[in-house]
């Protein structure tokens, strides 16, 4: 199922040790001062999406740091949308639980802090508080994850059913961090677990631009603005077809041979694979 990633904010204050935020805002800075995305556009931009492109509110940063976060998502929903969730909570407020409470998430994640300090959110009574509502509320598609270990303060309030994650190197962008999962690069043909080669599970920046996936933090492959053109016409770009023919070229350096989403095809043992591939592109 194609998707698009809502980035609502460029800088997330949240700022992970595992995350390359850094990257990411020196790379926008170069394309936009726009690092809250406006209501308004981001309805011009959703209104050009097809009904059957899932929405998911996640993207480059924590997305209620944007006030209108959940304006945002009853809009989605209200249009017809499959609306999924990733968030820390950070930002979101109880008033926002009791309106996203009435929509029937199939997926509503909560990425929770850890024993170890990873993540820089504040885990107060105020926190615990939110995270007690959320439990308690009927959100539809509840789960939790953390990056490490789950904070002990968190253990009473959602029990044992959190998935542990480790650090992985974000196709690359995050290098030289302690026990991380570093993925090999990949050699010969290869493509994407979760969206092949075509390349239609993007995010939405703040300023309408639309770049290839969540692993691009240095927007090498911005795809095309909702802003300026359609939403199928991303997907008729020279940057699509760019990247495309770097997954047949061994000799490529593009991020998707260093991310855990990607696999080595079967085409490596079909003779003139390659050739063939191309007459595709």
């Amino acid at each position: 199922m194609p998707s698009l990633e809502i980035t609502t904010r460029i800088g997330c204050k949240n700022n992970c040790s595992y995350c390359p935020q850094e990257l990411l805002v020196k790379s926008y800075k170069r394309r936009s001062q726009q690092f809250n995305m406006p209501f308004e556009l981001f309805k011009q931009c959703l209104d050009k999406v097809p009904l059957d492109v899932r929405i998911d509110f996640s993207g480059m940063a924590e997305p209620w740091l944007n006030k209108r976060c959940t304006d945002m998502v009853q809009y989605t929903y209200d249009r017809g949308f499959e609306v999924v969730v990733y968030t820390t909570l950070v930002g979101m407020e109880m008033a926002d639980i009791e309106r996203l409470a009435a929509i029937p998430f199939k997926h509503f994640e909560v990425h929770l802090p850890d024993a170890d300090s990873l993540t820089q959110i504040t885990v107060n009574d105020k926190y615990l508080h939110k995270v007690k509502k959320i439990v308690q509320s009927d959100i539809g598609g509840l789960s939790f994850m953390t990056i490490g270990n789950l904070h002990p303060q968190l253990k009473d309030i959602v029990g044992n059913n959190v998935n542990e994650n480790e650090v992985i190197s974000r196709a690359g962008n995050l290098t030289d961090y302690p026990g991380m999962d570093n993925q090999k690069r990949l050699a010969g043909i290869i493509y994407c677990d979760s969206c092949g080669s075509d390349f239609n599970r993007n995010v939405l920046l703040p300023n309408g631009d639309v770049i290839v996936c969540c692993m691009d933090y240095g927007m090498q492959y911005v795809i095309g603005s909702l802003v300026e053109s359609g939403y199928a016409d991303l997907f008729k770009s020279d940057t699509i077809r760019g990247m495309r023919n770097k997954l047949i070229d061994d000799a490529s350096d593009i991020f998707c041979r260093y991310c855990h989403n990607a696999s080595r095809s079967r085409l490596n043992w079909l003779p003139g694979a390659k050739k063939l591939l191309k007459m595709f592109n």
